[in-house]
C-alpha cells in the first residue's frame, strides 16, 4: 500500500512531538508542517521539531498555499482549543481535499456546543469527500472512549464514575499555565467567574458518553475549584509558592430521567502526590478499573492523534467522532 501523505498544522509542543513520531512511522509520508510563528517559518521542519536531521522541507506559514503545494491526504491539526478560533483553518484544510485529525478539544463532540458550526463543517466535508474528527487523551480517550469500551462487557449500566488525577509538574508548560499554576486564588476565581477558565472538553466527554448509552441529558452540573499548594513546588518551567494555585479540581455531574448517571472528576495540579485514572461502573457486571501511574497525557495525546490517521482516511465523509470510528490502535 502507498504511504498516507500527512501534513502537520501547528508546531507547538504537541505538534512538534507529532512530527517526531510521524517522520519515523511506517506507512506515513510526512509532507510538511505549517505554523504561523515567524521564527519557525522557513526553517527545516526537522530542526524546528528537535530531530537530529533535516527532513528537507521548510516550515510554512501560509496554510492554503502549503496545502495546495503539498496535497496531503490527512492533516494532523494541533493549534487551538475552541471551535470559533479554528473554523477557518478547518475550512482551508477541507477545501484542499484533506481529512483532519484535530486536537481541538471542543471538536471532540461539538453538537450541543455549536450546532450551526457542525452543520457547516459537516456539509463542507461531505461536499469535498473528506472526514474530520477531534480527539486526544482528554477528551478523546481517558474520560469517554475508555469507559465506553469497558461497558461493552456489561448487559446493564446504571452509572459511570470516571476519576483522573494528574501530577501536572511532569507536563508541558502550556498545560501548567492552562490549569492556573502560579496564580493567586483571587485571579483563579475571577477567571472561573468570567467563564474563561477550566479544563476544556469535560462537557464534550459527558455528552459523548450519555448519548452513546442512550441517556437523554436532563441536567449537567459543573464546578471548578483551585488546588492550592501546601509547600513550594518547582517544575522545569515555573515555581509555585505555598497558598498559590497549583492546579484545578473540576467535577461534572450529568443526570438523566432524574437520576445521576455520570460523574467526571478531574484533579490536575503540579506537585500532586499520585497519578491515576479510574473507571467505576455500576451495572451487571460491575467493573472497577484503575490505571496506577495514570495515562501520561502528552504522549497519549500524540499516540491517539497519530493512530487515528489511518482510521479517518477510511471514514465516511463528514464530521465524525471517536465514538463512531473503528477503535484506533497502535501500529508499529
Amino acid at each position: 500500500m502507498n504511504p498516507i501523505r500527512v501534513v502537520q498544522v501547528g508546531l507547538g509542543p504537541i505538534g512538534q512531538a507529532c512530527v517526531r513520531v510521524l517522520s519515523k512511522k511506517p506507512g506515513i509520508e510526512l509532507a510538511g508542517g505549517v505554523d504561523i510563528d515567524p521564527r519557525k517559518a522557513g526553517q527545516d521542519i526537522g530542526q524546528v521539531c528537535g530531530l537530529d536531521q533535516d527532513l528537507g522541507v521548510a516550515v510554512r506559514a501560509d496554510l492554503p498555499g502549503a496545502l495546495s503545494d503539498w496535497r496531503p491526504q490527512v492533516v494532523v491539526h494541533t493549534t487551538l482549543s475552541f471551535l470559533d478560533r479554528v473554523q477557518h483553518q478547518l475550512i482551508d484544510i477541507i477545501q484542499a481535499g484533506a481529512c483532519v485529525v484535530s486536537s481541538t478539544e471542543e471538536l471532540f463532540y461539538p453538537f450541543q456546543r455549536d450546532p450551526a458550526f457542525c452543520q457547516r463543517i459537516d456539509s463542507l466535508a461531505r461536499q469535498h469527500g473528506v472526514a474530520l474528527v477531534g480527539t486526544g487523551v482528554n477528551p478523546g480517550f481517558a474520560m469517554d472512549v475508555l469507559p465506553l469500551c469497558l461497558t461493552s462487557v456489561c448487559v446493564r449500566v446504571e452509572k459511570i464514575t470516571v476519576t483522573r488525577i494528574v501530577d501536572a509538574s511532569k507536563r508541558r508548560l502550556p498545560l501548567q499555565r492552562k490549569i492556573g499554576a502560579g496564580m493567586s486564588r483571587t485571579e483563579f476565581e475571577e477567571r472561573v467567574t468570567k467563564g474563561q477558565f477550566g479544563h476544556i472538553g469535560l462537557r464534550e466527554s459527558a455528552y459523548a458518553v450519555m448519548n452513546a448509552l442512550g441517556w437523554p441529558v436532563d441536567e449537567i452540573e459543573e464546578n471548578i475549584w483551585p488546588v492550592l499548594a501546601e509547600t513550594r513546588v518547582q517544575t522545569r518551567f515555573l515555581t509555585v509558592e505555598p497558598e498559590q494555585v497549583a492546579g484545578l479540581h473540576q467535577v461534572l455531574l450529568a443526570s438523566s430521567d432524574g437520576r445521576e448517571r455520570l460523574a467526571l472528576e478531574l484533579r490536575m495540579a503540579v506537585g500532586a502526590q499520585e497519578d491515576y485514572d479510574s473507571v467505576e461502573i455500576v451495572g451487571d457486571p460491575p467493573l472497577s478499573v484503575r490505571i496506577n501511574g495514570g495515562i501520561f497525557g502528552d504522549t497519549a495525546t500524540i499516540g491517539v492523534l497519530v493512530n487515528a490517521v489511518p482510521r479517518i482516511i477510511d471514514a465516511q465523509p463528514g464530521l465524525r467522532t471517536m465514538v463512531e470510528l473503528p477503535l484506533p490502535h497502535a501500529s508499529l
